[in-house]
């Protein structure tokens, strides 16, 4: 029978696979014309992203296992689902060049997962982190889908191969910490993409694109205090 310590690492676990699953089920979606479903499953995933770190730190349940888990929900709902929507609702058109940029997409996510685990471990995580993360870079899939009648099927390619690149890119982005005014930030840039999802459009999305390069300016800022506190 199952201890209590067990219990307590299945917990974080069990929000991991809540993630998997709505990525899994966000693909079946899209392979039936579902657009906008399959879009909220992947929000959803983002939503049980945030979640399945806090769960584990609140119960003192940080692992190996469940640093593997996390990468393979990333990789399936965050890679795997994100290529996959796009290619069915806008790069169709494209043929075997649309299909070859969502493989593109798919490897370039993967190949950052497995660099951040060789740069990270089970327990916390570096202060600066190369390339976008494949949530966010996921996010901007997601809005693509959601303004498919606004965009032709050649500039989303390009934009897809774009976050593809930045994906595996060298480009370091500081983490931004959970409080104080850059948390605030986070919590603003967060609220202003659930706009975009509800009321996809050219203002609200150049509204989140903005308020996205506010966050990494005061970042830069904020990394550069503490350097300056260090030194």
């Amino acid at each position: 029978m199952p201890n209590r310590e067990s219990w307590r690492y299945a917990a974080p676990n069990a929000v991991t696979a809540a993630n998997i699953a709505a990525g899994f089920g966000s693909m079946l979606a899209a392979a039936n014309g579902r657009f906008e479903v399959a879009v909220y499953l992947l929000v959803l995933s983002i939503l049980l992203d945030l979640a399945d770190g806090r769960v584990a730190r609140r119960f003192n349940a940080t692992s190996e296992l469940g640093q593997q888990l996390d990468s393979f929900s990333d990789a399936i709902s965050f890679c795997a689902a994100p290529a996959f929507l796009i290619q069915r609702a806008l790069l169709t058109e494209l043929e075997g060049i649309g299909v070859a940029i969502s493989i593109t997409y798919v490897l370039a996510g993967v190949f950052r997962l497995a660099r951040f685990n060789l740069m990270s471990d089970a327990h916390g995580k570096a202060q600066k982190t190369c390339g976008l993360p494949t949530p966010i870079a996921a996010g901007y899939l997601m809005a693509l889908t959601l303004i498919r009648d606004d965009i032709p099927p050649q500039a989303a390619a390009i934009v897809v191969l774009f976050f593809a690149g930045f994906m595996i890119s060298r480009v370091p982005l500081p983490e931004v910490p959970p409080r104080g005014a850059l948390g605030l930030a986070f919590f603003i840039g967060f609220w202003s993409y659930i706009v975009v999802i509800m009321k996809p459009n050219w203002y609200t999305i150049g509204f989140w694109n903005a308020w996205n390069v506010i966050i990494l300016l005061m970042a830069k800022a904020h990394e550069r205090k503490l350097a300056a506190s260090e030194a």
